[in-house]
């Protein structure tokens, strides 16, 4: 075994911030003394070779973990309160190699208030880690199944080139900006761009029998990046958004106040089909949609 297991479990142990609502690792389970009435729960995980290669930092990898795992609830609009975290080792990693990266990992949580309250640690032939977020909801969440036709589509940030650039191994989960959409705005429909544009976008059609249509001139672009780039590669983890036309009507003074932005790309039609418009005219993405695999 690559690590030493009652070393981690004292590290986590130590490091856990004791709080009246909850007692953290230690025991065999986790125990939550008075958890939010309405809890968002979401898993993610993370593989050496899939998510990251060998030139990532532990900072790195600790910060897509976590930062990825925020993100979707930053899409749920809710607050970060707790997760539960497992790691397994390759055999080549040494003792103190996995105590750095459990460092690192405990580290970037505690910047989003989010306590490390369980997990288990094993060995694997590759680095593998998931995480367990929970969070405390603040307000309706939305779902992907509730966009409705005249619905305005928004991004929350520039598109395309995370990967490339690097910037997908330090995600910066939108919490603030979910969490005002769902106090505010009460959003038809809310999912995170982890998987790309179009194949998210795809997700909240397919869930709402519903259509839409986007204009590729409105797209928020990074520095390098066009169009198909933007809607078709994934990991930029910002919010994609549908709000009610009344809603978008008022929603720059919504967020004037919080230095928030969002970029209008489109809108819900009945058509059962994802358009691209260029200048009025159709346009056809030919980047294969954004995989893992």
């Amino acid at each position: 075994m690559s690590f030493n297991e009652d070393q981690l479990h004292r590290l986590f142990a130590e490091r856990f911030q004791p709080r009246p609502d909850m007692l953290g690792p230690g025991d065999d389970c986790a125990i939550l003394i008075n958890p939010p009435q309405q809890f968002c729960i979401s898993c993610d995980q993370l593989i050496a070779g899939v998510h990251f290669d060998v030139h990532a930092s532990t900072r790195q990898i600790a910060e897509k973990l976590i930062g990825r795992s925020l993100s979707d609830l930053a899409a749920a609009g809710a607050s970060p309160y707790s997760c539960t975290l497992t790691c397994a080792f390759p055999e080549d990693y040494s003792n103190e190699q996995s105590f750095e990266l459990c460092s690192e990992i405990i580290s970037t949580a505690a910047q989003y208030q989010l306590a490390i309250i369980g997990g288990d640690c094993s060995s694997a032939k590759q680095l593998v880690l998931s995480c367990t977020v929970m969070g405390r909801a603040n307000g309706k969440v939305p779902g992907r199944n509730s966009a409705k036709v005249g619905g305005q589509i928004y991004v929350s940030r520039a598109l395309g080139g995370a990967v490339h650039s690097g910037r997908h191994l330090s995600p910066t989960p939108e919490l603030a900006l979910g969490k005002l959409l769902v106090e505010k705005c009460s959003p038809q429909a809310m999912i995170d761009l982890s998987d790309g544009l179009d194949n998210d976008l795809h997700s909240i059609l397919r869930a709402s029998n519903v259509g839409a249509r986007v204009d590729v001139d409105l797209l928020p672009l990074n520095t390098g990046c066009d169009w198909q780039q933007a809607v078709s590669e994934g990991e930029d983890y910002g919010l994609l958004i549908v709000l009610d036309e009344a809603v978008a009507l008022t929603i720059d003074e919504v967020l004037k106040e919080d230095s928030h932005r969002l970029y209008r790309v489109g809108e819900i039609t009945t058509s059962p089909t994802l358009d691209y418009r260029q200048n009025s005219n159709a346009v056809t993405l030919d980047k294969k949609p954004f995989s893992y695999s």
